[in-house]
Formats: C-alpha cells, sequence, structure tokens
C-alpha cells in the first residue's frame, strides 16, 4: 500500500480546519446580524418561526411590527375595517344628478290674425342625463362637471338616504369642466345643514396612493370602486386641462363624481373614461379627475364671488415644426413663440416672435400644452425663468406674470327670470284652456297674459293688464317658465317683445 507524503496530508487538514473555521464564522456574524435587525433568515424556516414583516397600519405614519399568520385575520380585519368606515363616512356626501332638457321642435302654424303662417316650436322633453356630484359646504353647494348640468332646464340630486331636491346653476367653467350647484332648500321648513366633504391639497397626491371613486355610474347610485393614483399630468388629446390618472373603475355616470384620499378628503372630480376604440365607452383600467386645487379655485370664485386672478405673460403659442427641431438639434421639442402682446410681461421680458422655448423652471416643453399648464399655475407677480433658443443660439430670460382675472372663463347664473320681470313692472301668468277658448286664442299659439302693471314704473307706459306677451327676440314664449328662462340669457343689446292686444300686434324694445 503506498501512502501519501506526510506534507501533503498536513496541508489537506490544515485548509479543511481553515474553511470550517470561515464557514461557522460567516454562518456566526450573518446570524448576529439578523438578530440586531429582527430579521426572518432561512434557519427560522427551518425551525418553524413564524414570519415577521413591517407593515405600515392604515392611518398610522411610523410602520409597526405585526405577525402575519394564515390562521390570523386581525391585520385584514383591521384594514377592511377602516376601507368600509371610509366608505361609509364619505357616501353621505355625494350626491346623483338627473338633468332634463325642454327642446324647442320646428313648426309650420298658422297665423290667427291674417299674417299668413309662422314658423313655431312644439315643446318636447329630451331624456333625462345622469351625473354625479360631491357636496362641499353645509348650504348645499355641489361641484360637479359642466358637461353633466350643460344646457340643462331642470337639475334634481338624490342624495344618500333617498331624498330628492331641485338644485340651482350657480356657475361654471367650461374650460376647466367644473360646475357649482346649490340644493334649494325647503320653504316649509329648518334648513338642512348637508355633510359636506373636506378638500384636500391635490398638490401633495402622489402616484401609487389609494383612492376611491363614488359616483352613480349608468343609473347606479352610490357605486364605490376602489383604486390607486396610477399617474399625475395626463391630458386629453383636445384639451390643455391636467388631469389624474386612476386605476378605480370609472364609467359613464360617475363624471363629476368625487375621487377621495384615505382621509376622506376630496382630492379629484372625476370626469372621463380614456379608451382607445371609438366604439368603445366603458372602461378599460384608465380614469381621468382634475385636481381638486383647481377645482377648489373655480368652486370659491363662483360661490363665495372671491377673486380668482391667473397670471398671464402675453404669447400666442404653436408647435414646432419638425425641420426646425432636426435644423437646430433640440434635446426637446419645445414650443414656438407665434406672438408677443404689446406692453405685455413676455415683451419686457425680451421674447421675440419666433422664439422656441424649451424649458420652463427647469422643466422640458414639449408643447403648446405644457406651457399652458404650468402657466396655469402662476400667480400675478410670479417670476419665471424661459431658456429659449434664438436663431439657434441659447438664451435665458425671466418673465413677471402679469394679473388678469379669469372670470371671464366661467360664467356666473345671471338676474332669475323673475327678478327681470319684477324690474320691468309687470306680472304674467299663463293661459289656462278656458282662457284661450274665451279670448279666441288657439291652443297652439305661443302666448301668456300680463296680469298686473306696477303703477309708475317702466312698463305704465307701454302695457296694460291683458296684454299678450308673444315672441322675445326670435324664441316663442309658450309658458311663463320659458319667459323666465328667455329673459335669463337675453344678449347686452336690445331686445324686442312682440305682443297683442285686442288682436293687434305691436313690439316693445327692452332696455335694462
Amino acid at each position: 500500500m503506498k501512502f501519501l507524503p506526510p506534507n501533503i496530508i498536513i496541508r489537506f487538514f490544515t485548509n479543511f480546519f481553515a474553511t470550517v473555521a470561515i464557514l461557522l464564522t460567516a454562518v456566526f456574524l450573518y446570524r448576529l446580524t439578523m438578530a440586531s435587525s429582527n430579521g426572518y433568515d432561512i434557519f427560522d424556516l427551518f425551525g418553524g418561526k413564524k414570519f415577521v414583516a413591517t407593515a405600515p397600519l392604515l392611518g398610522q405614519i411610523s410602520a409597526s411590527r405585526v405577525t402575519v399568520d394564515p390562521n390570523d385575520l386581525k391585520v385584514l380585519t383591521v384594514v377592511n375595517r377602516a376601507l368600509a368606515d371610509l366608505t361609509e363616512s364619505v357616501v353621505p356626501s355625494v350626491v346623483s344628478i338627473d338633468t332634463k332638457k325642454t327642446v324647442n321642435v320646428p313648426t309650420r302654424i298658422a297665423d290667427p290674425y291674417g299674417f299668413g303662417s309662422y314658423l313655431g316650436y312644439k315643446q318636447t322633453e329630451r331624456p333625462a342625463g345622469l351625473g354625479s356630484g360631491a357636496i362641499v359646504s353645509e348650504e348645499g353647494h355641489i361641484i360637479t362637471n359642466h358637461h353633466v348640468i350643460a344646457a340643462a332646464d331642470e337639475i334634481l340630486v338624490r342624495t344618500h338616504g333617498g331624498g330628492q331636491f331641485e338644485a340651482e346653476l350657480i356657475g361654471s367653467d367650461p374650460i376647466a369642466d367644473i360646475a357649482v350647484l346649490k340644493i334649494k332648500q325647503p320653504e316649509d321648513a329648518d334648513p338642512i345643514k348637508f355633510p359636506a366633504l373636506p378638500f384636500g391639497d391635490s398638490d401633495k397626491v402622489r402616484v401609487g396612493e389609494m383612492a376611491l371613486a363614488i359616483g352613480n355610474p349608468f343609473g347606479l347610485s352610490e357605486t364605490v370602486t376602489r383604486g390607486i393614483i396610477s399617474a399625475k399630468q395626463r391630458q386629453l388629446n383636445d384639451s390643455a386641462n391636467e388631469y389624474f390618472q386612476v386605476d378605480a373603475v370609472i364609467n359613464p355616470g360617475n363624471s363629476g363624481g368625487p375621487l377621495v384620499n384615505i382621509r376622506g378628503e376630496l382630492i379629484g372630480v372625476n370626469v372621463a373614461i380614456f379608451t382607445g376604440q371609438e366604439n368603445v365607452k366603458v372602461w378599460q383600467g384608465i380614469g381621468l379627475s382634475i385636481p381638486s386645487n383647481e377645482a377648489r379655485e373655480i368652486y370659491e370664485a363662483i360661490a363665495h364671488n372671491q377673486p380668482l386672478e391667473r397670471g398671464i405673460i402675453g404669447v400666442e403659442l404653436d408647435t414646432v415644426p419638425i425641420e426646425a427641431v432636426r435644423a437646430y438639434r433640440l434635446s426637446n421639442r419645445g414650443v414656438l413663440i407665434r406672438n408677443v402682446a404689446t406692453k405685455s410681461p413676455a415683451e419686457s421680458a425680451g421674447l421675440k416672435r419666433g422664439d422656441i422655448v424649451l424649458g420652463f423652471d427647469g422643466k422640458n416643453i414639449n408643447s403648446p400644452q405644457d406651457f399652458i399648464i404650468r402657466s396655469r399655475k402662476k400667480k400675478p407677480g410670479d417670476t419665471v425663468d424661459l431658456k429659449v433658443i434664438r436663431q439657434g443660439q441659447e438664451i435665458t430670460l425671466q418673465a413677471k406674470f402679469a394679473s388678469k382675472s379669469a372670470s371671464s372663463t366661467f360664467t356666473i347664473k345671471k338676474i332669475s327670470g323673475e327678478k327681470i320681470t319684477e324690474s320691468i313692472g309687470i306680472q304674467v301668468q299663463d293661459l289656462s284652456e278656458q282662457q284661450r277658448d274665451a279670448l279666441g286664442i288657439p291652443l297652439d299659439l305661443p302666448a301668456i297674459m300680463i296680469s298686473h302693471v306696477q303703477p309708475g314704473s317702466q312698463a305704465e307706459t307701454r302695457f296694460r293688464a291683458g296684454d299678450l306677451i308673444h315672441i322675445v327676440n326670435r324664441d316663442h314664449i309658450t309658458s311663463v317658465d320659458i319667459f323666465y328662462k328667455v329673459l335669463e340669457n337675453l344678449p347686452e343689446e336690445r331686445s324686442i317683445m312682440i305682443l297683442s292686444r285686442n288682436g293687434e300686434r305691436f313690439a316693445a324694445v327692452l332696455n335694462f
């Protein structure tokens, strides 16, 4: 038998024991490190130790250590109860909105006074529209989308618990798609205090935060869906407005409903669903919501008559031609200055027609919409650093935003038709079938009657009780309600009212 040399045997055992010593040291250090961090390692797994994880509980700022045991549902129960409590607290502030529109259908009507025939109208009612809204004041102010109530003749809101109220339009901003309604309080009862949602700060919203969308999709009131903020600063193709993108389910009828955070604060007004297919109008995983700070500004301006001012610098914008992008080797697309207003902040800053703006306060600009969105956030007196390319040379300019009231972008409800009628000095009434028969007035002839003329008013010299009102401008007056609505929407220039007295027609000019 042949034996290995002693020096080889000694070297083998030396290396073996050294390797074992290194492994034992490594295991000791590893266990020491895991013990100091209270971690969970493979030895715990083999030993049957329960998994310990760090998980922030809903509503807590600092993380708490909890044991997750498949047989212990305490943690899930806490989260589940918190979500249910949150939903229960915000649903009473959400309303369903039903709208109706009466339209005039043209028809040819014979003139009983011998002037041939004229183009008249039949009244038909358009099917009701559906939408949602959020109560934001105890007095009953509601925020919703402008497109939900646009051109509506009648607005009804249904509250949590089944209450139904009429609501009036206080004002709206069609560009931002925000409208403010107010619930009409019952006249024969004490004023109701409505549960109001508080506003959250949408500037502090982070991508990934959880949110609830509540609304009236397809007429299914108080529908609640949950998701996260998927992205910020999203835009529709045909709009310069900025939106939150959410993956909570939003369908037709959700428009105008609130998007709320885990604190029960309104952080957005749900406005639309995004669809890549023209014939598909249901949720595809992408919903859009107007940030609450934008909605709050408009609400306070309309409901509380507070000034809404946004800064302007006075430029007309256009898309940068792709040829210019290539010629100047631009790092981003930028925006082309098409024109600079005279005596504007842009002119004072040195901006010129033909300049290409690449940066706005250090952020890239790639379209006119980018520039508009960032400008809308500026207040009068704010300054902005603009990175500009002029004839291939890069320069930096500083512009100071001027004050321009944004009130022209939204409309405030005008004086009611009743008030205008009172200011003229008349009272009017609808004609019953018996009155029409007694006076020989055809049922299809548009007419209401002046029932009283106020002594000493401007109407006293022109009108008499019993005069019939047929037309105001081109609108045929078929009822007192129509008369009031026409008066509410008269143009600023003078208007003509067509009346008749004892079968003789005459005209009156309205100036007020």
